[in-house]
């Protein structure tokens, strides 16, 4: 028998789960020293999703339960999602197609509550109030969809705002503006261990209280979920002899080299030659427009550079502790790994996730994002097949339920750096954080002369050192040898058109240069999952970082030979020894069996070397509510 909820049921879940009062508090830190407490005191509940009385009244849950039904659970709406999915397979359901709102997707409580109590009639109050002088971004609503909210946000804004300010801007984006995903993406659910490809019900209602599809979902459950078990289960199906199942799968296969003809810009042809609403038809839209818009924006804050690193509809904080970006880090080049394999890119490391691959095979403890290079030919089967999916990984025996979008630049088919807006062709997002990978493809240029005299090009020698690594050093002798610069400069170009008319010569958009026999790949490991690194990898690391492999020291880290960790200064000290700090040592322990040397290759392993900050928290809660 269908259950169907009562709006007024499903308003109040809303009400309290959106609306309800909030108070601003400083995040909690964790650290290693959390993640040890956790392994040896985890709660009996902790793998359990609470359903909201909402969307289910089949029994009523513990007040404490009851508590916990009404925060945001990552897990569980992936939980749901795989209970559906399994009862199609027994049931033998045609076109399956799962329920998405963004507002049960993302914790929006306390970017929507950024106001408290304060009552605003206007666009411009709200400017105000947010610290925008411009703000053309505001829309008010005839029609809310939930009481608190008089506006919608249509687009960003690039002015540096607070922390307050950007948390409201993504969550009224999301609640009221961006579109739903075409399709969810399971890594690791279908049949042995392949990917599941689910495609998502495209009708948004205009009240979030009309949302019969999301209660149908918890049919047959009680008010516990676990997503482990959901994915257990659904794993069992595929096994009986009895399932016929028609979902679109993805299964890993070897990865051949690139050759040249990955890295060809596909030729559009007239707009009008394309059926209207296909990628082809947009992108050739896109490339015949004079001028393109900056299409990724980030969280640009007031007094601070670390918005830069999150994307502006997603963002939450930008204070992390070492442990919970590094954790945050660890999931999403995992994840992005994962889909990449299964999708069969020819896609690798880059840049200073490069880097950090060659010193242990870990994320720098510093950096804010990852850096990953993709042929143009893979990049073009992303845009198509797999743009605007969310990706949730239920490959680890710890599973979090993290969701992922993807998000493939528009204007990818336009090489030519320009302002340098669209330097970043796609986007692989965290949308719990904001955090990112960014996707970068290299492709022939169109002009070679475009690209010899693009600023970036001219001001770091980049291209000329592909040809010449030594050029570097010798072109501080030009000013007093004008004849030796003009021969060099005449023999270098020689040589770099003649490779970039034979198609061997590629760039990303932020003119970095590679050749094609730098770009054959390299099976490796990097923070435990399989991953590719081009053959010249030292060769790409040392014109781009030319200290980079050596120097110890950077920015008050030291690099550990004992624990081969990075150490903060501040902590450990200078000396070239370990440290006896104890959260250096359990992150020691921690990521031995993923740390590795390109000489000495790590374990690809389902266990993840990190505990979500997410779960730190939770598991605290549930010990709290059970003493």
């Amino acid at each position: 028998m269908l259950f169907h909820v009562s709006v007024s049921l499903l308003l109040a879940y809303v009400v309290n789960y959106i609306v309800a009062s909030y108070k601003s508090q400083d995040p909690p830190v964790y650290k290693a020293t959390d993640m040890k407490r956790y392994l040896n005191h985890r709660s009996p509940s902790i793998e359990e999703s609470f359903i909201p009385s909402s969307l289910s009244q089949s029994r009523s849950l513990e007040k404490w339960q009851e508590e916990l039904s009404l925060e945001h659970d990552p897990r569980l709406l992936p939980a749901l999602w795989l209970n559906k999915i399994t009862a199609s397979l027994v049931e033998g359901t045609a076109k399956l197609r799962l329920p998405f709102e963004w507002y049960f997707a993302v914790d929006l409580q306390e970017g929507l509550q950024a106001f408290g109590s304060k009552n605003m009639d206007s666009c411009e109050e709200l400017a105000g109030f947010l610290g925008i002088s411009l703000f053309d971004s505001c829309e008010t609503l005839q029609n809310p969809r939930q009481k608190t909210s008089k506006f919608r946000i249509v687009k960003p804004t690039d002015e540096p705002l607070s922390e307050l300010s950007r948390r409201y801007l993504g969550a009224n984006y999301l609640l009221h503006t961006l579109d739903l995903p075409k399709q969810v993406v399971f890594l690791g659910a279908g049949p042995s261990d392949e990917s599941l490809v689910v495609p998502i019900h495209q009708q948004q209602s205009q009240a979030i209280h009309e949302q019969p599809e999301l209660s149908l979902l918890a049919n047959g459950l009680d008010r516990r979920v676990s997503l482990k078990e959901q994915a257990d289960h659904l794993r069992s199906k595929w096994r009986s002899s009895r399932v016929v199942y028609t979902m679109e799968t993805l299964q890993a296969e070897a990865v051949a080299d690139p050759t040249a003809q990955d890295f060809t810009v596909p030729i559009l042809k007239s707009l009008f030659e394309y059926e209207e609403n296909t990628l082809d038809y947009q992108l050739a839209k896109n490339f015949h427009t004079a001028s393109s818009k900056k299409y990724f924006h980030e969280a640009i804050l007031e007094g601070s550079g670390k918005g830069s690193h999150y994307d502006w509809r997603f963002f939450k904080q930008s204070t992390f502790s070492s442990y919970e970006r590094t954790a945050v880090l660890h999931r999403l080049t995992r994840a992005w790994l994962r889909f990449a394999r299964d999708a069969c890119f020819k896609s690798w490391l880059a840049h200073g996730t490069l880097l950090g691959w060659h010193w242990n095979g870990l994320n720098m403890p510093w950096d804010e994002d990852l850096d990953v290079q993709i042929t143009m030919s893979s990049l073009h089967v992303l845009a198509k097949h797999y743009n605007q999916s969310v990706v949730v990984d239920v490959t680890d025996g710890v599973q979090i339920g993290h969701m992922y979008l993807i998000d493939v630049n528009p204007h990818f088919l336009q090489r030519d750096r320009g302002k340098g807006d669209n330097v970043i062709d796609a986007r692989f997002i965290d949308v719990s954080t904001g955090l990112y990978v960014d996707i970068t493809a290299l492709a022939v240029s169109n002009d070679l002369e475009v690209v010899q005299n693009s600023p970036g090009t001219k001001r770091h020698n980049r291209l000329h050192q592909v040809f010449d690594p030594s050029y570097e050093e010798i072109s501080k002798s030009f000013e007093h040898a004008p004849r030796l610069r003009d021969s060099i400069e005449a023999r270098l170009q020689r040589l770099e058109r003649g490779q970039w008319k034979a198609g061997k010569l590629y760039n990303c958009k932020d003119d970095h240069f590679y050749l094609l026999d730098e770009l054959g790949l390299i099976p490796t490991e990097f923070e435990g999952v399989q991953a590719y690194v081009p053959i010249a990898y030292h060769k790409i690391l040392k014109r781009e970082y030319p200290r980079g492999t050596k120097a110890r020291i950077y920015e008050g880290w030291r690099f550990s030979d004992k624990l081969q960790l990075w150490l903060p200064i501040s902590e450990c000290g200078k000396a070239a020894l370990g440290c006896d700090k104890e959260d250096w040592i359990l992150e020691e322990e921690f990521t031995r069996n993923i740390r590795h040397s390109p000489e000495e290759p790590g374990l690809i392993t389902k266990t993840p070397a990190k505990i979500d900050p997410w779960l730190l928290k939770r598991n605290q809660r549930l010990l709290k509510f059970m003493t």
